[in-house]
C-alpha cells in the first residue's frame, strides 16, 4: 500500500505578474517500506517536494494522501501538529540548538507527546545507543564533528518512531567515510520497516536506494 501518494501537484511562488512554477502537474507513489531518493537540477523543485510531504509548505492545486487519507494543511499549526504525530523530518545543517546538550537535542523529538517521565528517558537513552552516540549525551553540539551532529539529528528525527522518515540533503556536508556511516545507518533504520525519502545531488547515496524518483527543472 502506498503510504505516500501526490496526484496532480502544482506549486508556484511569486506574485501573479512574476508568478515561478517549480512543480507542474506532479504525481507520485512511495510504498510503504520503500526508500526512495530524489534527485534533479538545482530549482527542480526538490526540497519543496520534500516540504509539501512534510507540511511545511503546501501545494497550489492537486491532492496528498498520507497513509489513505487527505491531508489537508494549510497553516503552520496544522503542519506541525501533522509532523508531530506521522513523520521524522532531517533537515539541511542538521539544525540543533547549540545551547542543549546531545541528549536534550533528541528530547525534542517528543515535544508535545504522550511518552513521559522515566518512558521518555528510555526512549532518547534507546535512540543514543542505537545510534552509538550515548557517551556524547552531555555534550554540546560546538564540540561535535560533522559526523556525530548528524547522528543526533537523525536520533530527534526517529525519537517518536514513525512511518515515515524525510531527509533533505543527509550526507551533503559529510565526507565520504562520514558519509557511508550515515547511509548504514539509514538502510538500518529502512530494513526495520521505516520509509524514507531523501533529497540528493549523489548518485551514490541514491543508488542505496531501492529507486530514484527525478524532477526535470521547468
Amino acid at each position: 500500500m502506498a503510504l505516500i501518494e501526490l496526484q496532480g501537484i502544482n506549486k508556484s511562488f511569486g506574485t501573479k505578474d512574476k508568478k515561478v512554477s517549480v512543480l507542474e502537474n506532479l504525481s507520485l507513489k512511495v510504498e510503504e517500506g520503500e526508500m526512495v531518493a530524489i534527485m534533479g537540477k538545482s530549482g527542480a523543485g526538490k526540497t519543496t517536494l520534500l516540504n509539501i510531504i512534510a507540511a511545511i509548505d503546501y501545494p497550489d492545486s492537486g491532492t496528498y494522501l498520507y497513509d489513505g487519507k487527505e491531508v489537508k494543511t494549510r497553516n503552520t499549526s496544522q503542519g506541525i501538529k501533522f509532523r508531530k504525530d506521522r513523520i521524522g523530518l532531517i533537515v539541511q545543517h542538521f539544525a540543533l540548538i547549540n545551547d542543549f546538550k546531545v541528549y536534550d537535542n533528541v528530547e525534542l523529538g517528543l515535544w508535545e507527546t504522550n511518552v513521559k517521565g522515566s518512558a521518555r528517558k528510555k526512549r532518547v537513552m534507546e535512540v543514543l545507543e542505537s545510534l552509538g552516540i550515548a557517551d556524547l549525551k552531555d555534550k554540546y553540539p560546538n564540540v561535535l564533528s560533522g559526523g556525530e551532529k548528524q547522528r543526533v539529528a537523525i536520533g530527534r528525527a526517529i525519537a517518536n518512531n514513525h512511518k515515515l522518515l524525510l531527509a533533505d540533503e543527509p550526507t551533503g556536508s559529510l565526507d565520504s567515510d562520514t558519509e557511508q556511516d550515515i547511509l548504514n545507518i539509514l538502510k538500518d533504520l529502512n530494513s526495520k520497516g521505516m520509509t524514507i525519502v531523501m533529497v540528493t545531488h549523489d548518485e551514490d547515496v541514491a543508488n542505496v536506494c531501492d529507486r530514484t524518483i527525478f524532477l526535470d527543472k521547468h
